[in-house]
């Protein structure tokens, strides 16, 4: 197992600008692959499987995963192709740009997924060449998929020029140097019918962007935010408000990257946690759960009680443990699921146990108000919620030592 990412303490405040809008993979191309997943389809899927699964939806989505995205089990090679402009010529290194993102990337995946998956990112020689300057690609955020289709094709095209091998390549990152002027809020991940690299067709692609100015956390972070679009995973953040992340917070990269760990039940779509670390609550009556805290280096446990063919309500333990070393409370972090609800509107919902409290001592001096305020949104022992469908969630006990495992009585009316 590769080593744990260096975290660092946090700042007084933690002000990341805001966030990037996502090409969504249009539903012409995946008809094309006869990829597209009707609503239910479970077949080859990846993950969130048994009796508390949900219904899969087309798209980026919280249902099981299917074949259109990039599994990410086991070992994949994703080739960084680094690119300037002939109006804008790279000033640093290109091999010191990639390692600004790979050595961040490797780890966080690998330390994530408790070793069961290992990203090889293995970046192009040098610079790479774009055939055409900078501004006539008209890179923006909300690129259409076939904009973003052209830039990734020539960035193929430059880097097989200049002996790029892609045989093995899974998927691509088209990097910039840090002197193109475009926030990662401009970086956005797509799938597509197939790039063409010589005899090796290519099927995902994330273009990544940030300038010297911007946080180095938001930067690698969002290199990470980025792949797990290639895996199917949706936005978290609210495209309708201004990006704001009141719906999860800081409680996973998709929300917000870069400040914490992956919620459990992204961890079992991607198949991080098997079927026998998820506890299923499918059935009426009250059961207890002990749950290893998601950022635990070998593997955690988690309770999900299926409410609907496409809802599920998820309980987890989050401690500073590992990725999740930066949060501010620790306890049973409770939230919602809904299949049917659309990238970047709200399918994952985290119930605030501690409402209107903007963050409380311990995290108050975060920045923005909403991920103050959902900063100590864990539950505590004694705490609990009951949801408006009588499933209630009740933490009835803390761990003994730091970092342990906390336990829940899970509720389920008839």
């Amino acid at each position: 197992m590769s080593p744990e990412p260096p975290v660092t303490p946090a700042p007084a405040r933690h002000r990341i600008p805001g966030r990037r809008v996502v090409a969504v993979a249009t539903a012409t191309a995946l008809s094309a692959l006869g990829l597209a997943l009707l609503p239910g389809d479970v077949a080859d899927a990846v993950g969130v499987s048994g009796p508390c699964a949900i219904k899969a939806t087309p798209g980026f989505g919280e249902g099981p995963t299917g074949p259109e995205y990039v599994s990410p089990e086991g070992r994949r090679k994703a080739t960084m192709i680094m690119v300037d402009f002939p109006d804008i010529p790279a000033r640093g290194a290109a091999a010191d740009r990639a390692a600004f993102f790979s050595d961040y990337g490797e780890r966080y995946l690998d330390r994530s997924s408790y070793g069961r998956y290992h990203l090889d990112l293995e970046p192009t020689r040098g610079w790479t060449r774009m055939p055409r300057g900078w501004s006539s690609y008209d890179i923006r955020r909300g690129i259409t998929s076939e904009d973003m289709r052209a830039y990734v094709q020539d960035a193929i095209d430059a880097a097989r020029a200049r002996g790029t091998d892609f045989r093995d390549t899974d998927f691509v990152y088209v990097v910039a140097d840090d002197n193109v002027p475009a926030q990662p809020t401009v970086s956005q991940a797509n799938t597509f019918d197939s790039l063409h690299a010589g005899t090796r067709d290519i099927r995902a692609a994330a273009l990544v962007f940030g300038r010297r100015a911007d946080s180095p956390t938001w930067q690698r972070g969002n290199f990470v935010h980025e792949a797990n679009h290639l895996y199917g995973l949706p936005d978290l953040y609210n495209v309708r408000n201004g990006a704001s992340v009141e719906f999860a917070g800081g409680w996973d990269t998709m929300s917000m990257a870069g400040i914490s760990d992956l919620m459990g039940w992204h961890k079992w779509k991607f198949g991080w946690l098997a079927d026998r670390q998820v506890e299923c609550v499918s059935r009426p009556g009250t059961s207890t759960h002990t749950l290893k805290p998601v950022g635990s280096r070998d593997g955690a446990n988690i309770a999900v009680v299926k409410t609907g063919p496409s809802t599920a309500v998820v309980a987890e333990a989050r401690t500073r443990t590992g990725l999740d070393a930066r949060i501010c409370t620790e306890g049973v972090l409770v939230y919602t699921v809904d299949s049917r609800v659309e990238t970047g509107r709200g399918p994952v919902r985290v119930v605030d146990a501690t409402p209107r409290s903007k963050g409380g001592s311990a995290c108050a001096d975060h920045s923005p108000a909403e991920l103050a305020e959902l900063g100590d949104a864990p539950f505590r022992a004694g705490g609990g919620h009951t949801f408006a469908n009588g499933v209630r969630v009740a933490v009835t006990d803390g761990p003994e030592k730091p970092g342990g495992s906390w336990t829940v009585r899970v509720t389920r009316p008839r």
